[in-house]
């Protein structure tokens, strides 16, 4: 467990089998309504070359404790950068969806720490949504099992286990106070480290599923998010047959770009 501003947060490590304690990291932020288990397939396939991979449950989510106000994408980032002083650096933040932007951020707190980021499935624009699909979505966020549904509905080239997955995060949805910080998420209340982009200096890389659903042109998305992130290098890989979870549906082609930019940092990772 990790404390982050009076959180408790839970994460787990998955080290080579013959771990260096200099071994460079990577920590994995799952995205909005999931769980640290989102990284299950890709974590041993980084770790199969050397990295050791934390996958840390974000506040409010799977084994961590929910705050008494919801958690921003800022917060995330500190955590991020508490578990890389934590296991120890050198590190690359990886972040989904809706933590993208927090693994950005950490490069900037911690810039010696943590010296790039992935970002996988992230949001450029902010689409403006009718009265009836904010309904929706305030419905789906404070209802375990239809966020289940729409989860489902987001993959497509879904892995063979997804359904224990979904089973997992219904079950810590289902706490007192499970879905307090899904609700605000949903609403992109906390959103608070969108300016990140404009600042961003240390390396990046986009993974894009081709058939994401979330977006009208996932390639698109893709490259707006890149465009954001002006000041930095950045590589757009777009994943083919997979939707809003290359990580999970195509890990070893999701696999193949963080390793890429291990290499970019001088990490040794082709053994």
């Amino acid at each position: 467990m990790l404390d982050a501003h009076g959180v408790e947060l839970a994460y787990d490590v998955v080290a080579p089998a013959a771990p260096a304690p200099s071994a460079p990291l990577v920590v994995c932020l799952p995205g909005m309504g999931d769980v640290r288990s989102a990284y299950r397939l890709l974590a041993p396939l980084l770790a199969a070359r050397g990295l050791r991979v934390a996958m840390l449950d974000l506040p409010g989510h799977g084994d961590s404790g929910i705050p008494d106000a919801p958690a921003g994408q800022r917060l995330i980032a500190e955590a991020a950068v508490a578990l890389v002083e934590r296991l120890g650096g050198p590190a690359i933040a990886v972040g989904h969806s809706f933590t993208p932007d927090s693994a950005l951020l950490a490069t900037q707190l911690a810039p010696r720490a943590v010296l790039g980021a992935v970002a996988i499935g992230p949001w450029a624009t902010a689409p403006t949504q009718p009265p009836f699909m904010r309904a929706l979505m305030r419905l789906v966020t404070r209802t375990p099992w239809l966020w289940s549904l729409v989860y489902r509905s987001l993959h497509a080239a879904p892995p063979a286990d997804l359904a224990e997955h979904r089973r997992r995060i219904v079950a810590t949805l289902r706490r007192p106070r499970g879905t307090e910080v899904l609700q605000a998420m949903g609403t992109g209340a906390t959103k608070d480290a969108i300016g990140a982009r404009a600042s961003q200096v240390a390396p990046v890389v986009v993974v894009m599923g081709e058939r994401d659903p979330d977006f009208r042109d996932p390639r698109a998305e893709a490259q707006a998010y890149a465009a954001a992130v002006a000041g930095a290098d950045v590589e757009v890989r777009m994943v083919a047959d997979a939707g809003h979870y290359p990580h999970a549906e195509r890990p070893a082609e999701t696999a193949d770009a963080v390793l890429a930019l291990a290499r970019r940092l001088g990490w040794s990772v082709d053994a």
